[in-house]
């Protein structure tokens, strides 16, 4: 009886360890779930907060282009990329607050921007640094590029690199595709994201759709964020983030709530708490 009893013992000692080794990921994993979705909102707040005051102004009234233009595919008249960039200078006491946090200052078609301590709107919140904007006419279409230098987002290192594209008017919908390298070296060592941004002009709201890859040392993933829905000054409303990876899928989704649950391959979850 003592022996079978050692033996129902080491037997359940090895489930117990076994079951632990399986239930265990790399915090990475879980992270990237968690931190991706963040960052895609960053360059989607950032690409409103740029875009969205001088959409019209570039399709309109600095190219002269109308909407039937547009829809028909012909060639647009050539926009004076120096006129938007100042325009967009003059526009950062409005666009980021409070009033007299950022300074922005235009050169031909750069402008850049030293903030301390700024929000805008959305998902930025105390952003601390400088950001430098090159705008570029693309064939008719609005062009950025934006890189940082000493940037900081919610007290936390951020580097800043992303193309802006924009998309020609629809009524009053918005569009642009995102190229984005920008992430917190805290987090990751790398990131790469194509996106897609939509939302109406002055809502204060847009959705989110984008893949990227992201690595941490040895490891690396790729994450699938799908009808990301937020509005300014709440948490995201709907949408969902799957990621990838060596060792199984880790998914959540978002309905509003300040947290989420990160789902391993296992089936086990983690919580974490979103800055809404």
């Amino acid at each position: 009886m003592k022996k079978m009893k050692w033996a129902l013992g080491f037997l359940s000692l090895l489930a117990t360890a076994g079951c632990s080794d399986d239930a265990y990921y790399d915090p990475y994993y879980y992270d990237t779930v968690y931190y991706d979705p963040y960052y895609g909102s960053y360059d989607a707040a950032w690409s409103y907060a740029w875009v969205d005051p001088v959409y019209g102004y570039w399709y309109y009234n600095i190219g002269g282009v109308l909407a039937q233009s547009t829809a028909s595919g012909q060639p647009q008249a050539p926009v004076d990329v120096n006129a938007a960039a100042t325009q967009l200078a003059a526009n950062a006491s409005s666009t980021f607050t409070p009033a007299g946090c950022a300074t922005a200052t235009a050169s031909a078609a750069t402008v850049n921007y030293t903030f301390n301590n700024c929000s805008a709107q959305t998902t930025l919140q105390q952003l601390s640094g400088n950001v430098q904007l090159v705008l570029a006419d693309n064939q008719g279409q609005l062009g950025i590029t934006a890189t940082s230098s000493n940037l900081t987002i919610n007290g936390a290192p951020y580097n800043l690199s992303m193309q802006i594209v924009g998309a020609p008017p629809d009524g009053n919908q918005r569009q642009v595709t995102i190229t984005s390298n920008s992430y917190s070296p805290d987090r990751f060592d790398t990131r790469s994201s194509q996106s897609t941004v939509k939302w109406v002009t002055g809502s204060g709201c847009f959705t989110l759709d984008s893949q990227s890859t992201s690595t941490r040392n040895s490891l690396n993933s790729t994450t699938n964020v799908s009808g990301y829905q937020r509005c300014a000054n709440q948490c995201p409303s709907a949408g969902s983030v799957t990621t990838q990876t060596s060792q199984g899928t880790f998914s959540s989704s978002f309905d509003g709530s300040d947290t989420i649950e990160v789902t391993g391959p296992g089936g086990d979850t983690q919580s974490f708490s979103l800055d809404c």
